[in-house]
């Protein structure tokens, strides 16, 4: 599950899993300090905050090669952190906290262990779920009529299984920069999975971009969004070369982002 859905609007899990964690915290907080007449809520969520923005600095940092603009840089809809100098940078502001104000101490402590627990138990419970997950013994049609089955084409490679429709604004907006890394990464197989749309809708639409896809197959019953629970567009499956999903991205990606999550396939796919 990488999306949760609000009326007809869908929105990615793992930021509301940390602000329903940060909540809770923020609730333990605000009952042990009450007994004392101590508030520290400010400062945990300060905590949150200063942390994510190093992480953010540090995975901006790592793939800088990959923004092309300031405003890439600040946009964090793509979810690029580093959470291990999160975690870090979170750690120290917290020691710093307690060193300054001593008498927060147990209580500050109490939040963010709260707050960090629930959030990795919860994204350790789905990310699990995710990897046990193998890519689908399905055949699809390309626009052309021909039936192309996943696993044929993923031939034990990395594969990367992007679910699109060309009505989807952050779709028709993440194409470049998945083509761009089609050709990037010649080992890697895309296959560009639209979703509940006539061949010729696609036809057109894949005309008027100018790109040209090794792989655009059709989904016209949207079985492989109902299969993984994906309730918007766009989500992209992230498969190493055993056929084990090891991640997945709902909404657009970045090319940051992307190089990312490639890097980690790599990685893991060596090991």
């Amino acid at each position: 599950m990488s999306s949760i859905t609000f009326g007809s609007f869908a929105l990615p899990v793992s930021p509301i899993i940390l602000l329903v964690s940060l909540m809770v915290g923020l609730l333990v907080v605000a009952i042990l300090g009450r007994k004392q007449s101590i508030s520290v809520g400010d400062s945990l969520v300060s905590i949150v905050i200063y942390s994510l923005v190093v992480g953010r600095i540090v995975f901006v940092i790592k793939f800088f090669d990959s923004y092309d603009s300031l405003w890439q840089v600040l946009d964090i809809r793509d979810r690029g952190f580093d959470m291990f100098s999160s975690f870090i940078a979170g750690l120290l502001i917290l020691l710093l906290q307690i060193h300054r104000h001593p008498q927060q101490r147990k209580i500050l402590i109490a939040g963010a262990a709260t707050t960090v627990l629930l959030f990795t138990s919860i994204q350790g419970v789905i990310n699990a779920g995710n990897e046990q997950s193998a890519l689908p013994n399905l055949a699809f049609n390309t626009p052309q009529g021909a039936s192309v089955n996943l696993q044929h084409v993923s031939n034990q490679n990395i594969t990367v299984i992007n679910l699109w429709a060309s009505w989807c604004g952050p779709c028709r907006r993440e194409m470049p920069v998945l083509y761009s890394a089609e050709q990037r990464f010649p080992s890697v197989k895309f296959i560009m999975l639209n979703q509940r749309e006539p061949a010729d809708v696609v036809t057109e639409f894949l005309a008027e971009i100018d790109l040209h896809f090794n792989y655009v197959l059709l989904d016209t019953k949207g079985d492989i969004a109902t299969m993984m629970g994906a309730h918007g567009l766009p989500m992209t499956l992230f498969y190493d070369a055993s056929g084990e999903m090891i991640s997945s991205h709902f909404g657009e990606v970045s090319a940051a982002s992307l190089q990312a999550e490639l890097q980690n396939l790599t990685q893991k796919s060596t090991q």
